[in-house]
């Protein structure tokens, strides 16, 4: 059985350093465990909306504004470690 994901140590490294700076330039920190951990919810999802948005637009769920813009994309299992992260608690 695989162990806990960490942010630290299995979610932030797939963050290319592009997607950071990109993002950050639009108030989204994806290099930051406050931000991506954060358990604040928002009209969408009622906790860690932060990390909840930003895995809805790495797998494409509004395929006009999937991240990264252009691709490539994250592979399935990439996104399946962000899921298994969230899933896991959110651990730091």
């Amino acid at each position: 059985m695989m162990s806990a994901l960490s942010f630290s140590a299995d979610i932030k490294p797939m963050f290319s350093k592009g997607q950071v700076l990109c993002m950050k330039n639009k108030g989204v920190d994806l290099s930051a465990y406050e931000y991506m951990g954060d358990d604040t919810g928002d009209e969408t999802f009622p906790d860690h909306a932060n990390a909840l948005h930003v895995f809805a637009k790495l797998r494409g769920d509004d395929p006009g504004q999937r991240m990264p813009p252009g691709g490539p994309y994250w592979s399935d299992a990439m996104l399946d470690s962000f899921e298994a992260w969230m899933n896991g608690g959110f651990l730091e």
